[in-house]
């Protein structure tokens, strides 16, 4: 039936947002009846989106109209034009996206009589719809405008409980930050022009010199960059995530931050292709840097957020990585190497979106329980809310790549093709793909390290603080958004094959070659070896061994041991005679080793106050703090504001002197520079 063809449904997806929109207008009075129906819209549309991805995907079809509206302005029109490689990206949005609503239906009640209901679904809604045409885009100037509308957007989110400390210079850092990026991208789109007088994202490069595809790749990756929040222009990511509502903040780092990927793959890979090898290299050497350092300060962080928020800079790092392989074997005509590190990077950007969606979802049902997003204060969670304790336990092990979730499918790809690209004769690359696998290895340990700091800190043991006390379980909306995002974690690590022969159809689009077809497993692939270059593991294979050693270990005890009884014995209390919060690990003491054989990197500090008393044996009060410095702020980001506002200040007293004389200079210069440029060109 044509109605449901693929671009019937994208349209009606169209359809169902700006309806929904439509009613948090109208009903703007009406707090529940608004979000009642703007996020069954959101969740409607979005299912509509998927329906619509997902049948393109099946069906293999290779390019898509779905709208071009020609405008008066020369070389521009409203292009929405999907490909494989548009279709699995609106594909995660719209899944995100529904469970973010379903989630949104209990999350927006604590906003309902406080806030403008009506005003953030409007704004919710145009930042799904913005990141939609961003990945529909068949024109640059429509990407470009999208790209920008989904940029103002979410500062308005970011900004959106202006009355909290520090929101306001987080939607600062992160305006000016973005904008910084998009420039660059406006001059690559605009060499683009100069060289092929047409702005279509599909059409050819080859009219393009190299030297100007090098000065394009540098713009791309920088503007692109900024957006994915890779080190070091990352600064803004850890401001702006905390900063929004968790809802928001899921789309955000789920999603939003993976628009720089789809743009990298987009304008480097498809447009541009693959010139020199060195590309990828650099690529890769952001994504170990990325890697790394986002878990490290991960580490030291006690906001739920900021922790989380870190972590994206590493799983960015981690995409990177696989598509930094990828850049470099294509430009040494591999076209497998290049394929299998392709899907290794797409995976892990649909695996992100999911697991990470999912924890910022759960640090939002912790604010929301708790008041609070500071583990220091938590503890005991899981008796309060147990269905969130799973939720987040599930998360946090799919983000620490531990059997049998869906991050270990992608990063064990990821390690894959980095030992297949180290070859005799190529020293340079095998010197940087090793470190690529150790800085890989590294993270995963430490992220490790950190989610069990995380869950055991904050779930287990004895409530901190009264805000841990007060806890209760979240509505039940809340749970199910998350519970269907945890599933999807679940099914992709025990049946990763179904979901690889899915991106297969995207690096098929993209380089012509079938990636599934080299790998040994059939559409079960957990119940199979997956084999790389005779490498190969089974997923449920580990997983059902490892169960199979836990029972025999368990039988065996039991047996030599005998029948057991069951003793109640009271916890070992250092004989104060009463088990207190203040005996527990806090995560500051847990992070402490790293703290310390990481001091370079983290630069730490501390303090003690003593408050005196009547003699120094007995003080008041003492208090003891800890704190690391924020490197790439005080030494990368403060001397060149500080230096920017020397010039901007000499600039003003000498430009702006306040003569009408002087300023009519400015123009006849100005007007004569543009002439000139226009008979030039």
């Amino acid at each position: 039936m044509s109605w449901l063809t693929p671009d019937y449904l994208m349209n009606w997806s169209i359809i169902a947002y700006l309806a929904a929109a439509i009613a948090a207008v109208i009903f703007y009075g009406r707090p529940h009846l608004c979000t009642l129906l703007a996020q069954s819209g959101c969740i409607i549309a979005s299912v509509l989106g998927a329906a619509s991805a997902f049948s393109m995907l099946l069906t293999g079809r290779e390019k898509l109209i779905i709208s071009q509206l020609e405008t008066s302005i020369p070389f521009i029109s409203i292009d929405l034009t999907l490909d494989a490689l548009s279709a699995f990206f609106i594909l995660i949005l719209s899944i995100l996206v529904c469970c973010v609503s379903i989630y949104s239906f209990g999350y927006i009640k604590h906003y309902h009589g406080k806030r403008n209901v009506s005003a953030f679904h409007i704004l919710y809604i145009g930042f799904i719809l913005s990141m939609f045409f961003v990945f529909s885009a068949g024109n640059a100037v429509f990407f470009f405008i999208s790209w920008e509308i989904m940029t103002v957007i979410s500062y308005f989110l970011v900004v959106f409980e202006s009355e909290q400390d520090g929101n306001e210079k987080a939607g600062l850092i992160y305006i000016v930050m973005t904008h910084i990026g998009a420039a660059f991208l406006m001059i690559a789109f605009m060499i683009m022009f100069v060289f092929t007088r047409s702005f279509d994202i599909f059409g050819s490069s080859d009219a393009i010199p190299d030297f100007a595809k090098n000065l394009m790749f540098i713009f791309f990756l920088i503007g692109f960059g900024v957006k994915a929040g890779v080190v070091p222009v990352h600064i803004w990511l850890p401001y702006a995530h905390p900063a929004a509502p968790s809802n928001v903040s899921a789309l955000m780092s789920g999603i939003m931050i993976k628009t720089a990927i789809y743009g990298l793959i987009r304008f480097v890979l498809c447009y541009l292709n693959i010139q020199d090898t060195w590309w990828g290299i650099l690529i890769l050497c952001i994504g170990i840097l990325s890697a790394v350092l986002g878990v490290a300060y991960a580490l030291m962080e006690h906001d739920i957020k900021r922790l989380l928020a870190f972590h994206s800079v590493e799983n960015i790092g981690i995409i990177l990585i696989g598509l930094g392989i990828s850049f470099v074997a294509f430009a040494q005509n591999n076209g497998f190497l290049g394929s299998l590190a392709l899907a290794a990077s797409l995976l892990h950007t649909f695996n992100h979106t999911l697991f990470k969606g999912g924890l910022f979802l759960g640090a939002g049902s912790i604010q929301y329980a708790a008041h609070t997003r500071d583990i220091e204060k938590l503890g005991g969670l899981i008796k309060k809310m147990p269905v969130t304790a799973v939720l987040v336990l599930c998360f946090s092990l799919a983000i620490s790549a531990i059997v049998p979730f869906n991050g270990f499918v992608s990063e064990w790809l990821t390690y894959q093709s980095l030992f297949t690209v180290i070859v005799p004769g190529q020293t340079g690359i095998n010197i940087i793909s090793i470190l690529s696998i150790a800085a890989l290895a590294m993270s995963g340990a430490l992220a490790a390290a950190c989610f069990v700091k995380l869950f055991g800190i904050s779930f287990l043991g004895k409530a901190r603080s009264e805000y841990a006390l007060s806890a209760n379980e979240v509505p039940a909306s809340m749970n199910v958004g998350m519970g269907i995002l945890a599933a999807f974690c679940l099914t992709i690590g025990i049946f990763p094959m179904f979901f690889l022969k899915l991106i297969d159809k995207v690096v098929f689009n993209i380089s012509g070659i079938i990636v599934t077809g080299e790998l040994q497993g059939g559409f079960l692939m957990a119940w199979y070896p997956v084999s790389v270059s005779g490498n190969s593991i089974t997923p449920s294979a580990i997983f059902i061994a490892s169960a199979i050693i836990l029972i025999c270990a368990a039988a065996v005890i039991r047996l030599i041991g005998g029948k057991a009884s069951n003793r109640k014995y009271g916890t070992w209390d250092c004989g104060f005679g009463e088990l207190t919060p203040r005996m527990q690990y806090t995560a500051t003491g847990f992070t402490k080793p790293l703290r310390i054989v990481l001091r370079i990197l983290y630069r730490p500090g501390r303090a003690l106050k003593t408050e005196e008393g009547d003699s120094s044996y007995f003080p008041v009060s003492q208090k003891y703090s800890v704190w690391t410095e924020p490197v790439f702020e005080k030494y990368v980001y403060g001397p060149v504001l500080t230096n920017v506002k020397k010039f901007s200040l000499r600039v003003k007293l000498s430009v702006q002197t306040g003569s009408t004389h002087a300023y009519l200079v400015y123009i006849f210069i100005t007007v004569l520079a543009l002439m000139l440029y226009n008979r030039l060109t």
